[in-house]
């Protein structure tokens, strides 16, 4: 009964999720009341049938073919990690610990070698077929996933199902989401696609909190971290946990209905008090899950990796200056709504053929969330139910969008400055993504807020008001961009220091910019007119539905499929006449060898494609004290690998000398292959060089602290082939002498080295390959101590006869936290088992 006296009006079932009762419960889940009976019912089928068919359709060229699917990141490190994971798990037989590939060697899993390697989805793609195909196959299936998940998190909040359609279409097809595919970012992409899960599980157990719940926040956090993308995992959390605030005090203020949160304040307070501490205990026990891979991942970070060393060793203003670098401009804010603007040098469309301009040193992928879907998230705010949260993902919008910006707002200095973990990370504009489901999250409640109105609603008049003025907004940004006057503005006004090189690339996009503000003012008119005739009741609700779904995935494919290509496999792998010169010389060999390619400014990792390793390439995670011993800085050239005693001491067999990039090759040594260009001129050489064996004898010793040692190494006093440069004093005695022996290789893996071992007098067995403390060592079965030798290197002391030598790799770390991983994992699956138990005991009894 009505307070009034009145019979209270039921509120109207909600046809577009199948009818039934859409009251308001009082843990804030929204009600569909404003929808009208003419809704149009969704069968379940064809959102799955559209998130499939665009995604299909986003990825043909890939799906239908044996192709590879094109990542600038996955042409370097990317597969080569990956190809080397799934051979050492296929055709060895084990999980390795240790990637000797790149770099001296490095760990596996500490030093995140493998990125994805544990993650659930990688892992069992990389069993199931080749990893060329794997690498695509799981960006594919997680574009799809977005759409799924957004459908969820929309539906969540109780919104329709067109609304959770038009979510999912607008997030899946997001240029943001998609273009992430051309760089080969796949963490950023995983993080992205896992975003409205997670909001979706932390919104189901707000609602109605269960061990269910509770298991799949864990859960999916997890998964997140396992993505081992820590930086865009960090930018989610926290976005989760302002939610989970929002969500708890909105439970806190709730009134009336059947839950048990209903009642006085005090009660209401405990229980949302009680929720939110569930769902920070569920935030533990999803790190619990990862925590084998997030726990030595942290340790190695903080203590080995050449991340904290550039990070201890920057300086105020330079450490701002690397955190805020790769961040958003202003130029590319305006890509937000002209998507053509800044330019592009991806190369998959007309306007992104060379034409980026902005600031950044490059641009390849692109942060927009779609025209559609902005002008329907400025709808979505002018929603009567559920305010708070309208204005709460306005809010995250516009203070990731403020964030992104760098160094042109004061929003991403507070951070810097207050926020802890901010300072070690870069790429400011990373935080998009949020911006991104922000979006998406408005636009499918804009869409209801649409499909609400009616002709005698004096509120519908602000929503078409609303329309037609961003319309004519966008009309007159169209007119200001076709007659030239949008980028003198800019040039004059924002962008003053603008060299010649960038003017001359915004010239020739300015067509395209012309071309594009139009297609963005006739999307922004056609949102208006579709509102006005709903409205009017002048198109069926069902048409209208049908055509904003379609603009939402028009408008964002047109952008988004330009970052999908694909490539040849067999043709980008395959080793050219200087790598085969190279397999051949050594096809019969037994010790092991290394290349040192200048390539790529040093950074070259495709020869490991083929089994070779190196001393030089790329590791966004290597051992600092490599870097420090081979001088390489940032993606600069190794500069101490100019030294003959440095390549010598890293087994450095031969070298590969870019002569089309840097002149003619090197003199004085024998050269063993060379391709040239069409016109004759030499492309690339490959030069043998004198390496000293992988592992050798030593009979002296130098003491030098971690500052003196690489000094002394590339001075005139040092000889690698009669001292061992020792950070410590050799616990074994030694005199100083040649040794007189033998080393041979009894078997070598990725986690464990056999040598036999003859020596007249007691040595230093050296072993090229990195140190690193989870390395172990025994003599003829005695555990013998390693030691850190020439900075970074290995030693092992063995007296004199003959031995076998054994290096295990065996990390403490990782078995600790595999156990607390286990742990957690048994107590989840435990719980939501003996819950299901008890709840199918209870159905049972009378």
């Amino acid at each position: 009964m009505a307070r009034d006296g009145k019979k209270a009006r039921k509120p109207p079932g909600n046809a577009a999720t199948g009818g039934g009762s859409t009251s308001v419960p009082v843990d804030g889940t929204p009600s569909n009341s404003t929808l009208t009976d003419a809704t149009p019912r969704v069968p379940m089928w064809v959102p799955a049938a559209v998130f499939i068919g665009l995604t299909v359709l986003l990825f043909r060229d890939f799906v239908f073919s044996d192709r590879m699917l094109f990542g600038g990141d996955t042409l370097g490190l990317g597969y080569v990690a990956r190809a080397f994971y799934a051979q050492t798990l296929t055709l060895l037989g084990m999980f390795p610990r240790w990637n000797p590939e790149i770099l001296g060697g490095t760990p596996f899993l500490e030093a995140l070698s493998g990125g994805d390697s544990l993650y659930p989805p990688s892992l069992l793609l990389l069993l199931l077929m080749e990893p060329y195909r794997a690498l695509g196959w799981k960006l594919v299936l997680h574009v799809a996933a977005a759409g799924f998940f957004m459908f969820g998190w929309v539906g969540a909040h109780g919104a329709s199902r067109p609304a959770a359609l038009l979510g999912g279409t607008a997030y899946l097809a997001a240029p943001y989401l998609v273009s992430l595919v051309y760089p080969g970012h796949d963490g950023k992409l995983f993080v992205t696609a896992l975003t409205p899960l997670l909001f979706w599980a932390v919104e189901r157990h707000f609602q109605r909190s269960s061990v269910r719940t509770f298991a799949a926040v864990a859960l999916v956090i997890a998964l997140v971290v396992l993505t081992t993308h820590f930086q865009m995992a960090y930018f989610l959390f926290g976005a989760t946990g302002l939610y989970a605030i929002v969500r708890t005090l909105e439970l806190w203020r709730t009134t009336g209905g059947d839950d048990a949160a209903a009642g006085p304040a005090p009660a209401r307070g405990r229980t949302a008090g009680l929720r939110f501490g569930l769902f920070l205990a569920a935030a533990v026990a999803g790190a619990g899950v990862a925590a084998v891979q997030l726990l030595p991942a942290v340790e190695y970070v903080t203590e080995y990796s050449r991340r904290v060393q550039t990070t201890r060793e920057a300086a105020q203003e330079s450490g701002v200056a690397w955190s805020s670098s790769w961040s958003l401009h202003p130029e590319e804010v305006v890509g937000l709504v002209i998507p053509e603007f800044a330019g592009n040098n991806s190369g998959g469309a007309d306007w992104s053929q060379g034409t980026y301009w902005g600031r950044n040193v490059t641009r390849d992928n692109h942060s927009g969330a779609g025209i559609v879907t902005l002008v329907l998230a400025l709808v979505g705010l002018l929603g009567a139910r559920r305010r708070i949260q309208r204005w709460f993902f306005a809010g995250l919008g516009v203070l990731a969008l403020l964030f992104a910006l760098g160094a042109h707002t004061p929003v991403w200095r507070i951070f810097y400055e207050v926020v802890p973990g901010i300072r070690l990370f870069r790429a400011p504009d990373q935080v998009m993504f949020l911006f991104a489901f922000a979006a998406a999250t408005l636009a499918a409640l804009g869409l209801d807020r649409m499909l609400g109105m009616r002709s005698d609603d004096a509120s519908a008049k602000k929503v078409t008001s609303t329309l037609w003025i961003t319309a004519g907004a966008f009309g007159g940004l169209a007119l200001l961009a076709a007659s030239g006057g949008l980028t003198s503005i800019w040039t004059t006004g924002f962008y003053t220091d603008i060299d010649p090189a960038r003017l001359e690339r915004l010239a020739r996009l300015e067509p395209f910019i012309a071309r594009g503000a139009w297609i963005s003012f006739g999307l922004a008119l056609a949102v208006g007119a579709l509102a006005w005739m709903h409205r009017r009741a002048l198109m069926p609700v069902g048409a209208i539905i049908g055509l904003l779904v379609s603009l939402v995935a028009i408008d964002e494919f047109r952008i988004s499929s330009g970052f999908i290509r694909t490539l040849d496999f067999q043709q980008w792998s395959a080793p050219d006449a200087n790598i085969r010169a190279i397999l051949d010389r050594e096809r019969a060999a037994t010790e092991p060898y290394r290349l040192l390619s200048f390539a790529q400014n040093g950074q070259d990792v495709h020869p490991a494609l083929h089994g070779i390793e190196l001393a030089g390439g790329h590791h966004p995670n290597d051992l600092s004290r490599y870097r420090e011993l081979i001088g390489m800085v940032g993606s600069g050239l190794p500069q101490n690998l100019l030294d003959d005693d440095i390549r010598r001491l890293l087994n450095v067999k031969y070298i590969l000398w870019p002569d089309a990039q840097f002149g003619q090759s090197i003199s004085g040594m024998p050269v063993v292959s060379r391709t040239a260009l069409q016109n004759g001129t030499p492309y690339e050489t490959v030069l043998a060089d004198a390496g000293l064996p992988r592992a050798r004898l030593v009979g002296g010793a130098t003491v030098k602290s971690d500052a003196e040692a690489v000094p002394y190494m590339l001075s005139d006093a040092f000889d690698p082939e009669r001292e061992v440069v020792l950070a410590e004093p050799s616990p074994i005695a030694l005199d100083g002498g040649p040794p007189s022996g033998t080393v041979s290789w009894t078997s070598r893996s990725p986690n464990e080295l056999t040598l036999s071992v003859t020596t007249e007098r007691a040595a230093l067995l050296v072993v090229a390959d990195n140190w690193f403390p989870a390395w172990r060592a025994t003599v003829d079965g005695e555990e013998a101590p390693v030691l850190r030798a020439y900075h970074t290197l290995r030693a092992v002391p063995v007296p004199a006869g003959t031995h076998e030598v054994v290096m295990r790799y065996r990390s403490d770390s990782v078995t600790r936290s595999l156990w607390i991983s286990a742990a957690f994992l048994v107590a989840l699956v435990g719980a939501v088992g003996f819950a299901t138990w008890r709840e199918r005991r209870a159905g049972r009894e009378p």
